[in-house]
């Protein structure tokens, strides 16, 4: 799935509650985070960043020490969260990480004597039906071709983010593969042919399997982007793939998906598509290979899905179905086009 960050909200965000008890409550998410973490996750300071915030906009909407709170507070926040526009999906995902909170304080030193029972049990709302959520639209070709524009109208300029932005969204679009499955690449997990590329990446569920990318654009691409950077030997000596080039974090560190995500709700201002979700990028690889092939196991297979029930869910969600029939029918109807007469 694809997570939205509350507008305002920082690291300093000041939480309305008794001044004596803000530090020690900030420390608690904290120290809740790191537990709840995945120590080995390549995205665990994104993690970490985005859960503390949504504890931290949870006591400053609800202006309450944590055994104070009522599931009245729980729905308040969700109806404030929907207002500013928040979608399904994020929303669940922070009362989730609320209700990951409470249990976690129910049995932490110092609040446990407090805190008798979690109020986001009474509060959740249902899990979000998979693929119904705005991520989960696939882009149209007209919106992909405006996006690609956008973006390769900056590499073509010179810009090296744009190169690099620009190889990436090819690897998303052309590959199909997963965020994590691309940010995390680095050069050692690359082998060029004189015709194709092999990915080795880690996929989903830890297996790693290999990939043939035979789009000569995907190659050129990332060739021309690390070539402007000056890092054409971390595909010798396997640095990572995308790096950073701004003046916000230090030369050669990686990139993180939410940089990316970020500049690509960009770009897709620029493009005039609105809100946009990377994981859309996936989706639309998975629309054009269900048109082009018109089977569900070739699909399945492009997904690296192991259920075939999963590639059948995901199809239906994203896939707009073509008019087979309408024109047989109209000739039966009997009914001629104005144009005709």
């Amino acid at each position: 799935m694809v997570i939205e960050v509350e507008p305002g909200m920082t690291e300093d965000t000041s939480l309305a509650l008794r001044d004596n008890f803000i530090p020690a409550l900030r420390n608690a998410i904290s120290l809740w985070a790191n537990a709840t973490t995945d120590a080995a996750s390549s995205r665990r300071e994104d993690l970490l960043r985005d859960k503390r915030r949504a504890i931290e906009g949870f006591f400053t909407h609800a202006g309450k020490h944590p055994a104070e709170v009522t599931p009245v507070d729980v729905r308040a926040w969700q109806a404030s969260l929907a207002e500013r526009g928040l979608q399904p999906a994020t929303i669940y995902w922070h009362v989730s990480r609320l209700s990951s909170f409470f249990s976690w304080a129910m049995q932490a030193p110092g609040l446990r004597e407090e805190i008798g029972e979690n109020p986001v049990r009474l509060a959740r709302p249902k899990s979000p039906k998979a693929y119904q959520t705005a991520s989960a639209r696939s882009l149209d070709d007209e919106q992909l071709a405006a996006l690609v524009g956008v973006i390769k109208q900056r590499a073509d300029a010179g810009d090296v983010i744009g190169k690099r932005d620009y190889a990436l969204l090819l690897f998303f679009a052309i590959t199909g593969m997963r965020r994590q499955e691309v940010i995390v690449l680095r050069g050692s997990d690359l082998e060029l042919k004189p015709d194709r590329l092999l990915v080795r990446a880690k996929v989903k569920g830890g297996d790693y399997q290999a990939r043939e990318v035979r789009e000569p654009l995907v190659r050129e691409a990332l060739l021309d982007y690390l070539k402007s950077a000056g890092r054409e030997a971390a595909l010798k000596h396997g640095g990572p793939l995308w790096t950073r080039h701004d003046r916000c974090g230090p030369p050669g560190a990686p990139l993180t998906s939410h940089a990316f995500a970020l500049n690509l709700k960009r770009y897709a201002d620029q493009a005039g598509i609105g809100k946009i979700h990377l994981h859309q990028l996936r989706h639309t690889f998975a629309r054009i290979v269900a048109e082009e092939s018109g089977s569900l196991h070739e699909t399945q297979e492009a997904l690296g899905h192991k259920n075939l029930q999963t590639t059948r869910i995901y199809v239906q969600r994203i896939a707009v179905r073509r008019d087979k029939h309408g024109s047989r029918i109209a000739r039966r109807l009997g009914v001629r086009r104005m144009d005709s007469e």
